[in-house]
């Protein structure tokens, strides 16, 4: 730990840096999960994973801003901030507006790029950590290492979340910066978790039905006895968009208080922090058959080095499926494979549309209407949705490069923006399928895209607006935007009114 930081619970005080510029900007926050086909290594490694895995406590965060050389500026709380609006709902979507003050921005042109990078801290004192007064001035990226002490009795909820870091640079005109509440939108932040998920599934395949309606052999509990119970919320590396390879391993002892999993569809889970395979040791209870004690089985992580490599490492799922009980009453796991990626990949710097693939609405005409606005003296195309109803618009889009991409439709607010508009999918019949609303649609570059937009909820205002935007990222990390329309734009208006 650097000399300059010590621990406290309180928010952290800006040391005397409060003269010169106020910056202000929005960002976006997401912890949500992609789709088996498009997740990159170092995803969470599962479909969807639950509120209780994704859910950020804004009470139990620290956003930390550092210069382009990676100093530190300021470390606040969202709440202490100069200016604070933010909004959190539980598809794992997190919207902040920002604004502080620091003479680091008087050294620009008004009209050159202001770069900076913000860091997340969160859901630290959740799990038993505690965030550190960081010094502006002398603190440094690399010098973040905040740790936290998992308990035994751990488990996510939707008020305790995972601990989860993420890191972003930033470059925004100095001008668009000082405009205060009209702030712009300066990006987005993915944040990985800083433990690791065990899955144990009881797979067995020679189980007997018994008179009593139970298979035997059974699994009737599985516990961890002996792992690593401190870990870093920040990875080994700042670089996990391309995949996290390399654990961050806290230098702790290893302990032996038995930690019991829960068991949820089937499935027994656990949460540790990471670990070497050596530290790691399960023990599997099992009934063989009807009236007979139950029998323990333990096993290391470490015969399965060649599965899994030598590490465990955060925001990945181990999962392990007892398929037998031996004549030894040994145990018989196997690992389940990573998803692989095995697309080939373009590298291209430069989004291209099908000819006739930019964006294109089907809609009834009775709820809404397509047209052409002028926003800030520029012409934009504009969907108004009018407010009360419940149905969709169908947009369709054809990006054909840079292949091997994954793209995201999102919504960035604007007036009454916040929650007002969501994704759905549609069944055969063309109806939206109840519980399947999102703030984001995804899909691969090269294929014909099709998306459903409707207004979110009753509308408590005039006049509700969002940017509707198609992030493009490439295989090694670059962010581009899709021209949604012929006139280049790369946005699209979703405006709700009273009337069409």
């Amino acid at each position: 730990m650097a000399a300059s930081c010590n621990s406290v619970e309180g928010p952290v005080i800006d040391k005397g840096l409060d003269g010169g510029s106020t910056m202000s900007f929005r960002f976006t926050i997401y912890t949500d999960e992609k789709q088996v086909s498009s997740r990159a290594l170092g995803e969470w490694e599962e479909n969807a994973a639950n509120i209780a895995e994704r859910i950020l406590n804004v009470d139990d965060m620290r956003i930390l801003f550092f210069d382009q050389s990676g100093v530190l500026l300021k470390s606040v709380r969202p709440t202490s901030l100069d200016y604070n609006d933010g909004y959190m709902t539980n598809d794992g979507y997190y919207s902040l507006s920002v604004s502080f003050t620091h003479d680091y921005f008087d050294k620009f042109d008004s009209d050159a790029n202001v770069p900076f990078n913000v860091m997340i801290l969160a859901n630290l004192e959740s799990i038993g950590g505690r965030f550190t007064d960081h010094t502006p001035g002398y603190t440094r990226v690399s010098d973040i290492t905040d740790y936290f002490l998992m308990k035994t009795d751990f488990f996510p909820t939707e008020n305790e979340g995972i601990p989860m870091y993420g890191i972003k640079g930033f470059s925004v005109i100095k001008e668009q910066l000082m405009q205060g509440i009209d702030a712009p939108f300066a990006g987005q932040i993915d944040l990985i978790r800083s433990l690791c998920k065990i899955e144990v599934a009881d797979k067995i395949v020679n189980s007997i039905i018994y008179p009593d309606g139970n298979k035997y052999p059974q699994v009737t509990d599985v516990e961890m006895i002996s792992w690593v119970d401190h870990g870093y919320v920040r990875p080994r590396f700042d670089d996990y968009s391309e995949g996290l390879k390399f654990a961050n391993i806290y230098p702790a002892s290893v302990v032996t208080d038995v930690v019991s999993a829960r068991k949820i569809n089937d499935k027994y889970i656990l949460y540790c922090p990471e670990a070497k395979i050596k530290d790691m040791k399960f023990r599997v209870n099992a009934v063989l058959s009807p009236g007979s004690a139950p029998r323990q089985f333990e096993i290391g992580l470490d015969a399965f080095a060649s599965e899994i490599g030598e590490e465990l490492v955060r925001n990945h799922i181990y999962r392990f499926d007892v398929h037998a009980f031996n004549t030894i009453l040994d145990l018989n796991v196997n690992v389940s494979d990573w998803i692989a990626q095995t697309d080939e990949f373009e590298l291209d710097d430069v989004v291209s549309m099908e000819p006739d693939g930019f964006l294109k609405w089907e809609y009834d005409n009775l709820n809404f209407a397509v047209t052409t606005e002028l926003y800030d003296g520029k012409k934009e195309e504009q969907l108004s949705i009018l407010n009360g109803t419940t149905s969709y618009a169908s947009g369709t889009f054809h990006i054909l490069s840079p292949k091997g991409a994954i793209w995201k439709a999102y919504f960035i607010p604007g007036e009454n923006g916040v929650d007002a508009f969501e994704f759905v999918d549609v069944d055969e019949e063309g109806n939206a399928i109840e519980g399947s609303q999102t703030v984001f649609a995804e899909g691969h570059v090269g294929e014909p895209a099709t998306i459903h937009i409707r207004g979110k909820g009753q509308a408590d205002a005039y006049r509700h607006w969002s940017e509707l935007v198609v992030e493009v990222r490439t295989f090694d990390g670059t962010v581009l935007y899709a021209p949604l329309t012929s006139a280049m734009s790369s946005r699209f208006i979703i405006y709700r009114e009273n009337k069409l």
